[in-house]
């Protein structure tokens, strides 16, 4: 009677089927030839050979050498001990190669990704505020925007630091977390261009997680596209500069 669960777990150390057969059932009878193990395990008798012959290159078990040949397992302790051994050095092995490759592969360079859907814009958007790690810098222009990712703006900042920084110091009454207000650089540069100057695209929204990766929403005639930059060079400097630049804004409650 073949013992299944040991049967099993020899096949999670790397037997195969008919090794994990053969040795339990030879452990079992501590001496057996080829014909005995068939009988015991109805394994075919021509992969019985060749079962013992893999056993035997992997250091389970030893044959006779005499006519008839018969085998035995080798010493239980010393082949695990051996196999523990070989085992730990593996997996040291595998350990250096992985830790060499992690020193040996390149910084990713910037690469930019337009998204011209609203599907794609508002995804990466939220996922950009759910797996920020420790900051959080948001320019909005837009009560729609601060309406849309108000809850994921406030669950944002239950783990990280998060600057909303508004357009229009009436928005921060939309805004369900503290907000700011940006000072004339930030003004004049990204909200409210000087009178004369070609603004192109007007923005909607700005937003840059952990100094490394930065999304803006921007619209044209009427048309609204989104330009996501991961890794962002420039976006550790700028999120510096304004946070040094905001001042919180006193929050004004909309509504009657």
């Amino acid at each position: 009677m073949i013992d299944d669960s040991l049967r099993l777990q020899l096949k999670g150390i790397g037997m195969s089927e008919y090794e994990a057969k053969v040795y339990v059932v030879l452990s079992a009878l501590r001496v057996a030839s080829a014909r005995e193990l068939h009988e015991q395990t109805k394994i075919p008798r021509g992969r019985i050979y060749e079962t013992l012959t893999s056993l035997a290159q992997k250091g389970f078990v030893v044959s006779s050498g005499r006519s008839p040949v018969r085998y035995s397992p080798v010493d239980g302790i010393e082949t695990f001990e051996r196999l523990k051994r070989e085992s730990v050095t593996s997996l040291e092995e595998v350990y250096r190669r992985l830790k060499a490759m992690e020193t040996e592969t390149p910084e990713p360079v910037m690469q930019g990704y337009k998204l011209c859907t609203e599907w794609t814009r508002d995804n990466q958007i939220r996922m950009m505020l759910r797996r920020a790690k420790s900051e959080i810098v948001l320019l909005c222009n837009d009560e729609e925007f601060l309406a849309r990712y108000g809850c994921d703006s406030a669950r944002a900042a239950k783990r990280v630091c998060v600057y909303l920084v508004v357009g229009r110091k009436e928005l921060a009454g939309f805004a369900p977390i503290k907000s700011y207000a940006g000072g004339n650089d930030i003004e004049t540069s990204l909200f409210h261009h000087e009178e004369g100057e070609y603004t192109g695209p007007s923005m909607k929204m700005f937003l840059m997680a952990d100094s490394r990766g930065s999304l803006s929403v921007m619209e044209e005639n009427g048309r609204v596209t989104g330009i996501f930059i991961y890794p962002d060079m420039y976006a550790g400097y700028l999120s510096r500069k304004i946070v040094q630049e905001i001042q919180p804004v006193n929050r004004v409650h909309t509504g009657a």
